[in-house]
């Protein structure tokens, strides 16, 4: 059993960091059972439910797309996840435990168990609670529903919505044969899907600001129409109705690049959120 690192205070809550060969964690210390329910948030269930960060996002940042975990370990790790694949070719969204990638073709496809992630977050999804939404008329006001929704913010959340939409907006990035060229440059030859009047499910999650310089805080979706054809990196939508269903984690692991090769030349003290804002722009 791994102990108990050193911990610090995170929006009252005490964290600690733990790490066994190349994963960090974080957890939240036990007590708790339940949160007080506040506006529609069912209370959080403080079952265990582990999510996973494949990398740091300064690395995909800094123009490093080698993939790391297979697709099968990913699998193994839990059943909802948003990632990238190898040389970022294209968006990946788990769901059910099937990976589906977005290509800038415009195609899915099924990728192989040996294929591998350089970057991505997976749940080991199981609903504290599901709720019904209707006439969210862009991302930003769905962001604003979940805050209602879901007011916690000192946990990282996972989302599946399953419904219709009467407008979807979603983007993905095309493959990099090269390092160096970073993730909000690479941006800049994205392909961009429209839709009208379309089902489908909108999976991702909404982190906490405390993961600043890991990943990035705040939302981050992707979309997988009903047919499986059509998917990617959620820019904008319009829903018409839809059944959302969330968990909290209660464990958030961070599997580190065990190839040194990766870190050399990036610089893992700089601030890099201009680049975040520009890579993740166009809600």
């Amino acid at each position: 059993m791994v102990p108990w690192g050193r911990g610090f205070d995170i929006l009252g809550k005490r964290v600690y960091i733990m790490r066994e060969r190349y994963e960090g964690t974080w957890r939240a210390e036990p007590g708790e059972a339940k949160t007080k329910t506040t506006r529609g948030n069912r209370g959080m269930s403080r079952k265990n439910r582990q999510f996973t960060q494949i990398s740091l996002f300064s690395v995909l940042l800094g123009g490093h797309y080698d993939g790391i975990v297979s697709v099968g370990e990913a699998k193994r790790l839990g059943n909802l996840a948003i990632a990238t694949m190898d040389r970022l070719d294209g968006e990946v969204q788990m769901i059910d435990g099937v990976v589906y990638q977005a290509c800038a073709d415009g195609k899915i496809y099924l990728p192989g168990d040996d294929e591998t992630i350089p970057f991505g977050t997976i749940a080991d999804f199981s609903a504290e609670a599901a709720v019904k939404l209707a006439d969210i008329p862009s991302y930003e006001q769905f962001e604003t529903r979940m805050d209602e929704c879901c007011p916690r913010h000192d946990f990282p959340l996972a989302i599946r919505l399953s419904g219709r939409f009467a407008r979807m907006k979603v983007r993905t990035v095309r493959r990099q044969e090269k390092d160096g060229v970073g993730l909000a440059e690479a941006a800049k030859d994205e392909a961009v899907f429209e839709f009208g009047d379309i089902c489908g499910d909108l999976v991702g999650f909404r982190l906490p600001g405390y993961v600043g310089g890991i990943n990035a805080p705040g939302w981050h979706l992707h979309f997988m129409d009903e047919s499986r054809k059509h998917g990617g990196h959620v820019l904008n939508f319009s829903l018409l109705e839809g059944d959302l269903s969330f968990c909290h984690a209660s464990d958030y692991h961070v599997r580190l690049p065990d190839s040194p090769d990766i870190f050399a030349g990036l610089d893992l003290n700089r601030d890099w959120s201009r680049e975040l804002k520009k890579a993740e722009a166009e809600r």
